[in-house]
């Protein structure tokens, strides 16, 4: 279901706030769900485009942001049945990145960005939505 007032297929390309999900996790999962990372307990990793799922679960993040942000209260909303699962099942020791290579170099203190490495040229999450 389409939340009223959400943008739909048919609508220009740039009703959307963010050209691609690399651009949707570094400038606002990475800076506006900036948690403390310490490699342990809550993990992330910089090279986050390097998992199939974490890749799958951001680019729902993303499409739902897109369909939501200018619905009112769907900050609200995105941050409720969104983002809350699938950011802990990210920062999760048992999650996506539990086996990533960088993730105990992936730290950050409460407040800093999410480190967000540049995925290499013509990968899918550079692509356009």
């Amino acid at each position: 279901m389409i939340a009223e007032g959400a943008p739909t297929s048919a609508d220009d390309a740039s009703s959307r706030q963010f050209e691609c999900l690399d651009d949707f996790v570094r400038k606002f999962v990475g800076r506006s769900c900036a948690r403390r990372v310490d490699g342990r307990t809550r993990v992330w990793s910089a090279r986050w485009w390097d998992s199939p799922e974490a890749v799958l679960r951001l680019g729902g993040l993303w499409e739902a942001w897109e369909e939501l942000k200018d619905v009112p209260g769907g900050a609200s909303l995105w941050f409720r049945d969104h983002a809350d699962y699938h950011l802990a099942v990210l920062f999760s020791p048992d999650g996506p990145f539990e086996s990533s290579p960088d993730v105990r170099d992936s730290t950050s203190r409460r407040g800093d960005d999410l480190p967000c490495a540049p995925p290499p040229p013509g990968h899918e999450v550079t692509r356009r939505g």
